[in-house]
């Protein structure tokens, strides 16, 4: 595994030309192509670059349930969608493109929701949600390995979360999975500042682009089938767009030629150590729900 240390990043006004955007191959002029260590110019750990490493963990009964949430939608994944949020009617909300991105396992207190809860994927769907345990867990050894660091930080906070949100075996509660879309320049919000993300990306048919970029390193990495990122998801961080077999470009799984890139991200969401049990939480949610019956909002 090589090691590279950056010496520098580009401009503040450079970078806010691209924060919400689409990045070309213009954003990058050094592409990760083996094992690498990536750190940024102060010494912090940007990425760790894995080819492979889920290649023969991920089985076919996995791969089914993460490409079954390509029919799942959302407007909210605001920068990141890689558009411009619109108002819809006489909304006051604005909504950005609707992308296929969905987030499973445990999720904290958030908008109307005032508890925390699994996700009506999860609950859903819980066979399949277990299924993925042993994926889950192969990334959390990874993370151990060969950022050792960052997961000792994030199982201290995992150790003050109800096992009820955890994924067993991991320093994870939580996971977004995306299908087939070029999100736009963004950090992530709600993950554990002290930890670090993974991403572990699934291919099928033929594609090009979707290189994942850190814009204001320029650096960036064309994951193939398996490989796995862990990764600073604080600092900034998009794709290039994607361009199937039929020439067109994708912001959704093709079904023409079945071009699809599955990004499937783990991390700890920050407030999962304020929850308590499921038990208790379903109880909030029940007292909540009494308490607004009839309010108009």
């Amino acid at each position: 595994m090589i090691s590279i240390r950056l010496r520098s990043r580009i401009s503040r006004q450079e970078l806010d030309e691209r924060v919400g955007k689409v990045v070309g191959d213009d954003a990058y002029n050094v592409l990760l192509t083996g094992p690498s260590r990536v750190f940024m110019p102060d010494g912090r750990p940007l990425c760790v670059y894995l080819p492979g490493a889920m290649r023969d963990v991920v089985t076919d009964e996995q791969y089914s349930a993460l490409h079954s949430l390509r029919v799942v939608k959302t407007a909210n994944r605001g920068a990141a969608s890689g558009s411009e949020r619109v108002a819809v009617g006489e909304q006051k909300r604005h909504y950005a493109m609707h992308v296929s991105s969905s987030v499973i396992g445990a999720l904290d207190p958030g908008g109307t929701f005032k508890f925390c809860r699994l996700t009506a994927w999860t609950g859903k769907n819980l066979p399949q949600w277990e299924a993925l345990r042993p994926a889950l867990q192969a990334v959390a050894g990874a993370m151990r390995e060969h950022v050792p660091e960052r997961y000792a930080a994030q199982m201290e906070e995992i150790e003050q979360t109800h096992p009820d949100w955890v994924v067993p075996g991991t320093p994870f509660t939580t996971v977004t999975v995306n299908n087939t879309y070029p999100t736009g320049v963004h950090t992530d919000k709600g993950d554990l500042d002290k930890g670090f993300s993974t991403i572990f990306c699934l291919r099928r048919g033929e594609y090009t682009g979707g290189r994942f970029v850190f814009p204001e390193f320029r650096v960036a990495v064309d994951l193939q089938d398996g490989d796995l990122i862990l990764m600073d998801a604080h600092q900034w961080h998009g794709n290039t767009a994607i361009v199937c077999a039929c020439g067109e470009k994708r912001t959704a799984y093709c079904d023409a030629c079945g071009a699809e890139r599955i990004s499937v991200v783990s991390y700890m969401r920050t407030a999962m150590t304020k929850c308590g049990s499921e038990a208790e939480e379903i109880g909030r949610a029940r007292e909540y729900r009494e308490r607004t019956k009839g309010v108009v909002r």
